[in-house]
């Protein structure tokens, strides 16, 4: 597999392979947002395994921007930097690179877990959390692009890598640039070169805070599902004005929460998600009754197949001349070596199969063939508003394991 092991580099970012570990949900946080132990061996056992560059699961900017899933990371705050010095070290020590991925969560997040009803662009209600958002206004906009200047400063202060902006999967950057979430009809909505307004600016100021050679990547959305929201060929136009604005990287995905889990190719786990998500096991004995007999029919969970997003990467990366992270389904080594022989992608990105197998790469390292024993089974995502990340797949659950 040489080029998937050739050496690159991303301004300042040297890597020593083409792999990447994709940002998921760990909770492994405290209750504070500092990383725990059990993070820092997470971080350690991927480096060891081989990886590339590793890049976090997302950190809050700001409190209002927080997850209701548990331990959830935070960088909202200069405390947080000594703590995550020691973290990258440990991944330094083996090899890999890190980089921290900052969001604000938008409407995705709920009223019990930041204490406010959630803010977003317009105020649409987010009909998988049942959360009906308030609409911010334009102090909130400067203070939360403020947030996330400020939160990169900090990411390179601690010493990760590379900063990755999350502008993917519904959460509030994503919101901006969906019109099905932004309705608004001031500067920050309308055109696709008003909705894209928020990414421009929040750019700018995290540019200004970590200057000219630090690496900012970004993760978007190539599309999702719902009628009236994000198509690829404005997501083309975008990430070509992300690439013309000076990020470093894109990393394409798609889907967000509402639109039917999209992300969630393969397995779709209802009975973990009534059972476990608070809004979903506080609803009413009939909403219950009626998604365990029909909730597979009414959310019709995709397919999974190989590389699900690389037609959308491929279109992306023909538009813009700045490096492509391509990310969903990609579990076979031969695939994932022609994907990049070919200069649709520059990078592979893998989640769900290092958290099966975090020493997969190696394995490619050594010629091993072998495709990701993940069976994309999707319990590590149902269980992550409530448990630590894992391989969930034949286990029985530790309630309340404790973090440390």
């Amino acid at each position: 597999m040489p080029i998937l092991f050739e050496r690159t580099s991303i301004k300042t970012m040297e890597l020593k392979n083409r792999l990447v570990r994709s940002a998921t949900h760990e909770g492994m946080a405290d209750e504070n947002g500092f990383p725990t132990r059990n993070l820092f061996e997470l971080y350690e056992g991927l480096a060891k395994g081989g990886v590339g560059l590793i890049i976090t699961g997302y950190a809050f900017v700001s409190h209002d921007g927080k997850s209701p899933f548990i331990g959830m990371q935070g960088i909202d705050k200069d405390e947080y930097i000594p703590k995550y010095r020691k973290l990258v070290d440990t991944v330094h020590l083996h090899g890999a690179k890190i980089a921290m991925q900052i969001v604000h969560c938008g409407r995705q997040t709920t009223k019990e877990a930041i204490g406010m009803q959630p803010l977003a662009p317009s105020p649409v209600k987010d009909k998988s959390l049942f959360v009906m958002p308030g609409e911010m206004t334009n102090e909130d906009i400067e203070r939360i692009i403020e947030a996330f200047a400020q939160a990169s400063r900090r990411v390179m202060e601690s010493g990760f890598d590379a900063v990755q902006i999350h502008g993917a999967h519904g959460f509030l950057i994503n919101q901006f640039l969906c019109p099905h979430t932004n309705r608004r009809k001031d500067k920050w909505g309308g055109s696709l070169e008003n909705r894209i307004r928020f990414v421009k600016e929040l750019y700018k100021q995290c540019r200004r805070q970590v200057g000219d050679d630090y690496p900012i990547l970004i993760k978007i959305n190539a599309y999702d599902n719902m009628k009236k929201g994000l198509k690829l060929e404005e997501s083309v136009v975008m990430a070509k004005r992300m690439a013309e604005m000076g990020f470093d990287g894109i990393e394409v995905s798609c889907g967000i929460g509402e639109d039917g889990f999209s992300t969630f190719r393969g397995e779709f786990p209802l009975d973990v998600f009534l059972d476990e998500w608070d809004m979903y096991k506080n609803k009413n004995p009939l909403f219950r009754f009626m998604m365990r007999r029909f909730g597979k029919k009414l959310i019709k969970p995709l397919q999974l197949t190989q590389a699900f997003n690389l037609e959308s990467a491929q279109a992306i990366k023909t538009a813009i001349n700045i490096p492509v992270f391509l990310v969903g389904g990609v579990t076979d080594p031969a695939i994932m070596e022609r994907i990049v022989k070919s200069g649709d992608v520059d990078y592979i990105s893998l989640s769900r199969a290092l958290i099966a197998d975090p020493k997969f790469p190696e394995k490619i390292r050594k010629g091993s063939q072998k495709i990701s024993g993940c069976i994309h089974c999707n319990l590590c995502a149902a269980y992550s508003i409530c448990e630590p990340l894992q391989c969930y797949r034949g286990k029985k659950i530790n309630r309340h394991v404790q973090l440390s």
